[in-house]
């Protein structure tokens, strides 16, 4: 019986169990349109499903220009910052091309001014006499005049002699003294009323006063006092006192009857010519001058307008070689150089310098003919060809003129081409000369020239072509569009932190505290970005500031410059989120004032926020490529989209022309800024559960 009751009591327990567990599955599913088994709505399962988080991802991810935005947004980050990872070139890259190009061949200029050649052991001469040597020339030219002495401003002179057509010797005169001359000087004046002297230079001792006062009472009218001999005449009142001269001792033989004459009359000057020779009277003393004549002279400098031209274009002459030869040339044209004996010839009107086997070594020229770059590797016949097309333009007063001449032949990889015995083939060649204003002549021909590929179309090397400075646009792209990003997230950075700060105390405490901030937060608001950030911009052009250091102060500027909104914004939403019953419990815990707006009031704000700084990256953007364009942003050779653009928007044509490189830039900028307010505007979507899904 125990037995039986006993299954019977296990049999009733299972079956209770079984309804119950019947009961229970019947309640927590529900059956689908398909027959399918679902959880019912107030099971655990389906609360965990629609968690806040996954909620809003949820709500997110079903927005679809949301996820457009989002799918934009990796793209960028990938080909901005992974892009030249894997791309070869970088963006400062420049890429050359071998081109035919109208080129400054060479130039030719007359050769006005004088260069001067030191002559060893010659005399150190006044830096500003040697700067104005031209110039004196120039004098001696109007006046016709062979030879000429000038007087530096420390009283040395100096004697510049004419030995050659353009040639000149510059040198420093030997002087001699020759004698003396005394003249008649005025030395003193005596008051006999107030018995005082008045004298012209150094005062004599008591003993002559008193030899004057004794020849006047005496009425003397000369007397004698220490060898030399003195007159008085009365004037009026006054006495004076002359010391007799008018003696002229010469330790040589007098010059000429006329000699003393022309001393006298050239005492104030103290430099004159007589009978070809250079004097100089000097004053040593009252009434006393020592005369001197040149005798000799040593030699500083020989100048000359002639320029050197080489038969051998791989040959360097010597400063030793030039100044050797243009001293030869006015005496009897031998001179040696560098070990070597050369002498001078004349042909017609040309000047050659020949060595010792009459050898033409160089020809002297009144044109400096060289390439453009300066180098003098041009041929003489080039030279001389050049010259009589000088010579004819200057006759009939042309500005302009051509001559074929058979010039190197370059192929397109800009090698000289040769024959088969190693030789440059020529081909004749079209050279234009140009007359420019100064004087200078320009030669200009078609050449093949290794030059910067600017403004290539896109190609197979370049996707999206080059730019002005031949530089790789694709490439520039990708690191422009790393620049605008870095510069959005940044400022943005900066906006947020400086906005939760202020906002967040503002809102918290209200108060003295909320006026200040807001009034703050008001004068911000009323600052005008663009004018300042153009005002910043034109001083760190001033200072030279380097590009990735005005790059940082840019970001900064704009973080600061625009605070004042998520400041607002954050106040507006802690004012209503600290009457929440959460925060009085908060409050009744004794919690701290930071940890209550950092730990609890300010997450509760993120969701705004994070709108916020999404949507605004985008304008930022826009901002950041508007100063770029106007050349206030970073500056070369950074890239940045706003500097690509406007190297090429200086013109309508330019624009119609290099299409290629600004509208890539641009859709790029435009999909740019559509992706962060799509994504934007799907995470508000997402955030608000009261906005229409």
């Amino acid at each position: 019986m125990s037995k039986k009751s006993n299954v019977t009591t296990n049999s009733l327990y299972e079956a209770l169990k079984h309804r119950d567990s019947q009961e229970k599955t019947a309640q927590t599913t529900i059956t689908g349109i398909n027959g399918e088994t679902l959880p019912a709505l107030d099971d655990t399962e389906r609360t965990k499903v629609l968690s806040p988080g996954r909620l809003v991802a949820k709500r997110f991810f079903r927005n679809r220009l949301a996820l457009v935005g989002l799918c934009l947004l990796i793209f960028m980050f990938l080909y901005a910052f992974a892009g030249p990872i894997f791309y070869p070139y970088s963006q400062t890259q420049i890429f050359y091309k071998f081109d035919t190009l109208r080129i400054d061949y060479a130039s030719a200029t007359e050769r006005t001014e004088y260069v001067l050649y030191a002559i060893p052991g010659g005399p150190d001469i006044n830096s500003l006499v040697v700067n104005r040597f031209n110039a004196y020339i120039a004098d001696m030219k109007a006046k016709d005049a062979e030879d000429t002495i000038v007087t530096a401003t420390d009283g040395v002179d100096y004697l510049i002699s004419k030995l050659e057509e353009n040639i000149y010797l510059f040198s420093v005169p030997n002087m001699q003294q020759i004698g003396t001359l005394l003249k008649d000087v005025e030395i003193a004046r005596y008051d006999r009323l107030l018995k005082t002297f008045e004298w012209a230079g150094e005062s004599y001792p008591d003993e002559f006063k008193n030899s004057i006062i004794a020849a006047i009472d005496s009425g003397n009218s000369s007397l004698e006092y220490g060898g030399a001999f003195y007159s008085v005449a009365r004037a009026r009142n006054l006495f004076v006192v002359t010391m007799q001269g008018s003696t002229l001792e010469l330790f040589i033989n007098s010059p000429g009857n006329e000699f003393r004459e022309a001393v006298e009359e050239n005492l104030k000057d103290g430099k004159f010519e007589y009978l070809g020779n250079i004097y100089e009277a000097e004053n040593i003393s009252p009434g006393v001058y020592n005369i001197f004549v040149q005798s000799g002279k040593t030699d500083a400098y020989v100048a000359s307008t002639y320029v050197f031209n080489t038969f051998d274009t791989s040959l360097a002459l010597s400063e030793d070689f030039k100044r050797n030869a243009l001293i030869a040339i006015s005496g009897d044209g031998v001179f040696s150089a560098d070990g070597n004996s050369f002498s001078d010839m004349r042909v017609d009107d040309d000047i050659y310098i020949a060595d010792s086997d009459g050898q033409a070594v160089a020809v002297l020229s009144k044109y400096s003919i060289r390439r453009y770059s300066g180098q003098d590797t041009l041929s003489i016949d080039f030279k001389n060809t050049v010259q009589n097309v000088i010579e004819s333009m200057l006759e009939t007063g042309q500005k302009k003129s051509e001559f074929i001449y058979a010039l190197p032949e370059i192929d397109g990889s800009g090698n000289f081409i040769t024959d088969e015995n190693g030789n440059p083939v020529l081909a004749d060649t079209e050279i234009q000369v140009n007359r420019k204003d100064g004087g200078e002549f320009v030669l200009t021909c078609d050449q093949i020239t290794y030059l910067i590929d600017i403004f290539a179309p896109p190609n197979q090397q370049n996707i999206f072509g080059t730019d002005a400075d031949g530089m790789d646009i694709f490439a520039r792209m990708m690191y422009g569009g790393r620049i605008s990003l870095i510069v959005g997230f940044v400022a943005v950075f900066i906006e947020i932190i400086i906005g939760v700060v202020l906002g967040g105390i503002s809102g918290f405490f209200s108060g003295p505290i909320d006026t200040l901030i807001m009034r703050i937060t008001d004068v911000f608001y009323c600052i005008p970005t663009y004018p300042i950030l153009i005002i910043m911009g034109a001083l760190f052009d001033k200072m030279k500031m380097e590009p990735y250091q005005r790059l940082i102060w840019m970001m900064v500027m704009i973080g600061v410059l625009n605070w004042a909104m998520v400041a607002r914004l954050v106040r507006g939403q802690i004012l209503s989120l600290r009457e929440q019953e959460f925060m009085h419990a908060q409050e009744a815990t004794g919690m701290k004032n930071r940890r209550r707006i950092f730990r609890h009031l300010v997450p509760n704000v993120m969701p705004q926020l994070i709108v916020t700084a999404t949507m605004g990256v985008g304008e930022i953007i826009i901002f950041e490529s508007t100063l770029s364009f106007l050349g206030l942003g970073v500056k070369r050779p950074l890239a940045t989209w706003g500097t690509m653009i406007n190297a090429v928007t200086n013109s309508a044509e330019s624009m119609t022309r290099y299409a290629y490189i600004w509208i890539p830039i641009g859709v790029l900028i435009c999909l740019t800024v559509i992706a962060f307010n799509f994504v934007g505007d799907g995470l508000r979507d997402a955030f608000d559960p009261k906005m229409k899904r």
